[in-house]
């Protein structure tokens, strides 16, 4: 699996990025894997959500430049990656300033004495993300972990190196100690044997239903914890009371912006039946 960074409107290879050997990924599991089992992921949250809050004004600061490594990338509108870069700035900002309270104890009445449930860190997770939002997929990974004190190694999808890369120097540039956000540039193989190993707690993957099968197949097998998120079929209705010239103009918006790259892209329509025949001759 070559991980190369190609213009998608001329097809020009521009970079080509060095794969991560066995050596690399044991180095990865043991650095984030001590984090895990230190005082800075199990101890007061502040200097993780000072991370945050610095890595939300390092986005905000490089935004423009940002969005156009995104969009030479993978192809998206210079506007829409300036949204996806933004989106991600909020999101970062949002968990410093939520966490806290977020995963404070929770107090329960209890006849028996005093009752309360204490939220902690599980371990090194695992995060397989996809090219449609190279940078969001993620952050809304990274943020949350950051704050509960989870390290996460991170396997992008192979077209979109540069932003994977970024992403990574923007996280240890805002403060995060090595091992809270690590960038992997691996095979599936690799990705099957990090899901295996003892050290890690869990698994992420955004993506194909095909993928999403496997490696919730390997996180079962070793009896870890997984999150899949494998698309959507949101569907577009509309009404006998809409307007039906801004009801066309926002569903053509819904199925192809991002070229419909979108997991809640629209993608069946219901329309009511005094529409019947109208629609085509408006788009």
């Amino acid at each position: 699996m070559a991980y190369q960074t190609v213009n998608p409107a001329n097809n020009q290879l521009i970079k080509t990025y060095p794969a991560h050997s066995d050596a690399d990924v044991e180095a990865a599991l043991q650095q984030a894997d001590a984090l895990y089992h230190s005082a800075w992921a199990k101890g007061d949250i502040e200097p993780r959500l000072a991370v945050l809050h610095k890595l939300a004004d390092l986005i905000d600061s490089r935004a423009e430049e940002l969005a156009k490594i995104a969009s030479q990338e993978m192809g998206k509108l210079i506007k829409q990656s300036s949204g996806e870069v933004k989106l991600c700035a909020q999101i970062a900002r949002y968990y410093a300033d939520n966490a806290k309270s977020f995963l404070a104890p929770v107090k329960y009445p209890s006849e028996l004495g005093e009752a309360w449930v204490e939220h902690h860190p599980i371990g090194v997770l695992l995060a397989v993300e996809p090219w449609n939002f190279p940078y969001y997929q993620l952050m809304r990974v990274l943020a949350p972990n950051l704050a509960a004190g989870n390290p996460v190694i991170a396997k992008h999808a192979s077209i979109v190196p540069h932003c994977a890369e970024t992403f990574a120097h923007l996280v240890r540039e805002a403060g995060a100690p090595e091992g809270a956000w690590t960038n992997l540039f691996i095979s599936q193989d690799q990705v099957a044997k990090i899901i295996a190993d003892d050290r890690v707690q869990g698994a992420a993957l955004t993506g194909s239903e095909k993928a999403g099968s496997v490696v919730a197949a390997q996180a079962a097998k070793h009896i870890k914890k997984s999150t899949l998120e494998l698309g959507g079929n949101d569907v577009f209705v509309v009404l006998d009371d809409a307007d039906l010239e801004r009801a066309v103009k926002i569903g053509v918006q819904a199925r192809l912006n991002n070229a419909g790259q979108v997991c809640t892209a629209a993608k069946r329509f219901i329309l009511h039946e005094k529409y019947r025949g109208c629609v085509p001759d408006k788009i």
